[in-house]
This record gives C-alpha cells, sequence and structure tokens, in this order.
C-alpha cells in the first residue's frame, strides 16, 4: 500500500513548496510509468492536505488552498511535511497564532516521521523534535535560530539533514530545497530506481548537499544597541584595512572584551567571524559584477596572498571563485537582458 503523507497547508505556508511537494510525492510511480515504461502506475505515496479548516484560505504566497483534512479530524499518516513557511526571520512564534504546532506535537513519533523544507524547520524546532540533531532550513534564518534554538545543531551550509534515513526528523534548505525533500523521501520510501525516474521527469538536478553556494553571510537583523550600530556601519567602508577587529573595537570606547560580547548578542556573530563574512560578501559581489581577476578581487578585500584567499572562499561558500562567477556572474545572465 501506498505511504499516506499529509502535507501541511496553513496561511503561513508557501505555495511552490506545498504544489511542488504534492506534485512530486503524488507523481513517484505514476508519471513515469505513463510517459515511458508503459508499465502499471505504483503510486509510491497517497498525498493529502491537512490544514485548521477544510474552508479554503490563501496561503502565505497569495494561492487559494483548501485542505482535504483538517487537524481536528486528520487520520493518522506515516509522513507529516511541514513545508516552506513565511515567517519573521527575527520574531520567534507565538503558539496561539500556530494551531499546527499544538497540533504536531501530539503525533506519535513511533508511528508518524516528521519532515520539513525550508523554514518549516521552524515548527519542528518549536516543538522540540530538533533538539540535539542536525537540521537545516533557510539560510536567512541562521539568526533565529541560533538566539530562540540553540539546542539545535544548526547546519545552514547543508541542503539536507537526518540523522537516520529511516526514523527521525528529516529538514531541507531553503525555499526550492523541497526538491531534495522529494527526492529522499521517493528514495527511501519508493527506492533508488524511481527517485531517478523522479529526477528526470521533474529535471531535478544535483545541486550537491550545499547550500552555501546560496546563501548570503551577512543579513540584517534588528537590534537596539547604538555602539554596534555605529561599528557596523563603520567596518561596511573599511573592512579591508589591517586587523579591523581591533580598530573597530577601539573606536567603539568599549572594552574589547565588553565590545566583542555585545557585538555577538546584537549581530550573532562574533567582530571576527563578521569581518570574515563582510569580506567573503564583498568578493562575492565583485566575481559577479566585474571583470577583475581573483588576484584583483582577493587584494580588494584585505587578502594580498592568493591561493590563502581561494582556500577560504571555497572552505566558506563551497566553490572556488571561478565556479562561482560561472553560477552567478555576468555572463550567465548576459543573453537574458
Amino acid at each position: 500500500m501506498p505511504f499516506s503523507v499529509q502535507i501541511v497547508a496553513t496561511p503561513e505556508t508557501s505555495a511552490s513548496s506545498v504544489f511542488g511537494l504534492y506534485d512530486t510525492l503524488v507523481a513517484a510511480g505514476r508519471d513515469w510509468e505513463h510517459l515511458v515504461s508503459g508499465e502499471e502506475p505504483t503510486p509510491v505515496f497517497d498525498v493529502s492536505l491537512v490544514g485548521p479548516d477544510a474552508e479554503g484560505f490563501r496561503c502565505g504566497s497569495g494561492v487559494w488552498i483548501a485542505p482535504d483534512q483538517t487537524f481536528k479530524n486528520a487520520d493518522d499518516a506515516d509522513i507529516v511535511v511541514v513545508p516552506g513557511l513565511t515567517l519573521s526571520p527575527h520574531d520567534r512564534l507565538d503558539p496561539t497564532q500556530h494551531p499546527c504546532l499544538a497540533w504536531l506535537a501530539k503525533r506519535d513519533l513511533a508511528k508518524t516521521r516528521i519532515v520539513s523544507a525550508c523554514t518549516g524547520a521552524v515548527y519542528l524546532a518549536e516543538i522540540g523534535i530538533l533538539d540535539g540533531v542536525e537540521a537545516t532550513t533557510h539560510w536567512a534564518w541562521e539568526g533565529l535560530f541560533r538566539r530562540f534554538y540553540p539546542n539545535v545543531r544548526l547546519r545552514i551550509d547543508r541542503g539536507l539533514c537526518f540523522a537516520d534515513a529511516s526514523r527521525g526528523p528529516v529538514t531541507s534548505g531553503g525555499t526550492t530545497g523541497w526538491q531534495e525533500l522529494a527526492t529522499f523521501l521517493i528514495a527511501h520510501y519508493g527506492g533508488t530506481q524511481r527517485a531517478v525516474r523522479a529526477a528526470k521527469v521533474w529535471l531535478m538536478a544535483n545541486r550537491g548537499e550545499l547550500q552555501s553556494p546560496f546563501s548570503s553571510m551577512i543579513t540584517t537583523a534588528p537590534h537596539a544597541d547604538a555602539i554596534i550600530s555605529r561599528a557596523q556601519l563603520w567596518i561596511s567602508d573599511n573592512y579591508a584595512i589591517d586587523n579591523p577587529v581591533a580598530e573597530m573595537a577601539k573606536r567603539s570606547g568599549l572594552p574589547p572584551t565588553t565590545f566583542a560580547r555585545r557585538f555577538r548578542k546584537a549581530t550573532s556573530k562574533s567582530p571576527q567571524d563578521y569581518v570574515l563574512a563582510l569580506r567573503i560578501e564583498e568578493a562575492r559581489q565583485l566575481l559577479e559584477t566585474t571583470d577583475c581577476s581573483v588576484v584583483e578581487v582577493g587584494e580588494a578585500v584585505g587578502y594580498a596572498d592568493t591561493p590563502s584567499f581561494r582556500r577560504l572562499f571555497k572552505r566558506k561558500t563551497g566553490l572556488t571563485p571561478v565556479e562561482h562567477r560561472k553560477m552567478f556572474g555576468q555572463s550567465r545572465f548576459s543573453s537574458y537582458s
């Protein structure tokens, strides 16, 4: 019998995540057979949408969704999928505004596996099932996890995380990361051959395990520390100088340890990590928007030793500078304009 799958559909859900997962999971064991082999279809999954009511509503993307089941009357399922959600990357959830949380918390984890795509991992973190395990989510929500869910072993560099392929939570990375989650579910519950066929039918390229090439190392997180705000403003123009962290702390007027503590509290990064992130982001911009050589890019952001710059860039982004330019540089998009 097909495995039963419930995809959460709430006013916060992303339409692309909900319907992308729905289409690919429903098609497993069906579309290849219709389009290519002529074999009798044997669906892997029985998929339905579960939400707060069956009357319908507009989801976070503005698309109308009408769930098949409600949280009050839904049957048990083998798998519950929490898709991407339109949530604040700064503020913790108010459980009273998210009835799905209470419903998820009541699932019997011995019978039902709960997995997530993109920011759906916030729900899993909120009910505690990610405590102590590696998990990923959209990179822009890293600060939220660091502040409110410190027990999650966050791997924002990864595109897919699970401790055990056979049981327990599975989380996938940002936005179109639902494709990797769908591929995992098809491969695990339907077998490798069906996963290969799904990848071919849906043109789901292997993006590798990494989310790092797509993430920004600097995100804007509001805070009320005026001294740190001024330090951030200064370093944004002076990150390439020698020993910028010491100069930034000196300009703040605070003792170095106090400055470092307040800086981390305000930005979720140490001053050293923040400067490194600024340098890498500026290097990315130069690679994407100019024809500067790798040597020139490295020097522009404060690295005179080109081999060291290449190694650092690869370690932080998952790509070499040349690979990054090929993926995100002007030449890729110039023919579209």
